[in-house]
């Protein structure tokens, strides 16, 4: 099973008093840095539904009212085989309609599960969102009948960026550092591959030093692509090493439309013209 993990709010930038994502202990991500390829992808200026359009259609698209009939989930279903998309409610639609490029229903052997925000009527706190994000996705590689694809959409981070508590946003990435792990270990001991990246940032510039206030936005940062797997262990995308494990060190290598590309390459699956992003690996 090929595993997609969207970590929408984890951008890359230099060490900062504003970078909540340095300042956190990230063990598990720093591991999988020094260990599998990884790159830089340029995410640019977009909303957060044009940038899944691009994650899921393989192609540069600014304006998320643009449709397009292909589509990484639709190149999927049309091989015959089976996926599932996972993702709370603040980023469902942008995982299930957008990524989808535009499409209503589901594709022939696709399954949809969201994560209810609200419980009793009231809000629930993006922590607990998190944790059970995680145990739907821990269920979905442990069940007896696995999907080929899974995608989950994590906006944790973003969503505690929302209130500006720079303490809590340093809490937030290390609460996802261990989810992570989690995940992990569940891919690990089923020999999946794991695919870790985000169609935006947020905490790596949480505060606006030269107005000395909290800044909140979605910022145009690049974000991480990590690719983890037996068969990948050692081995580079065939771009220069981190320095220190400092993602920040390096330079894009490709941009979002690059995503559906090099995960149709793992899976061997053919791209087609109308993608203009490429593979990485």
């Amino acid at each position: 099973m090929v595993i997609l993990v969207i970590l929408d709010g984890w951008g890359v930038a230099p060490a900062s008093d504003a970078n909540a994502i340095a300042a956190a202990k990230t063990p598990t991500f720093l591991n999988l840095v020094k260990d599998y390829p990884v790159a830089l992808l340029n995410s640019d200026h977009k909303t957060w539904n044009a940038r899944y359009l691009t994650l899921g259609s393989g192609r540069e698209i600014d304006n998320e009212k643009l449709e397009t009939a292909i589509s990484l989930p639709a190149i999927i279903a049309a091989a015959g085989l089976k996926q599932i998309k996972i993702a709370e409610t603040e980023r469902f639609a942008a995982l299930t309609h957008f990524f989808n490029g535009h499409r209503e229903d589901k594709f022939f052997g696709e399954d949809w599960k969201i994560i209810s925000s609200t419980a009793g009527g009231k809000r629930v706190s993006p922590e607990l969102a998190l944790k059970r994000t995680v145990r739907e996705v821990l269920s979905v590689i442990n069940s007896e009948e696995r999907p080929d694809f899974l995608a989950v959409a994590i906006p944790y981070l973003d969503l505690t960026a929302a209130t500006g508590d720079f303490s809590a946003n340093k809490k937030a990435v290390e609460t996802v550092d261990k989810a992570i792990k989690n995940i992990l270990a569940a891919v690990s001991a089923k020999g999946d591959i794991l695919i870790i990246t985000a169609a935006g940032g947020n905490v790596e510039k949480s505060r606006n030093l030269a107005l000395d206030m909290s800044d909140i936005g979605l910022t145009d940062s690049p974000v991480p692509l990590v690719i983890v797997g037996t068969e990948f262990k050692g081995k580079t995308i065939g771009l220069a090493d981190p320095l220190n494990n400092d993602l920040s060190s390096l330079t894009p290598a490709g941009t979002l439309a690059d995503v559906a590309p090099t995960i149709l390459r793992i899976m061997n699956l053919k791209k087609p013209d109308a993608m203009t992003g490429g593979s990485l690996m």
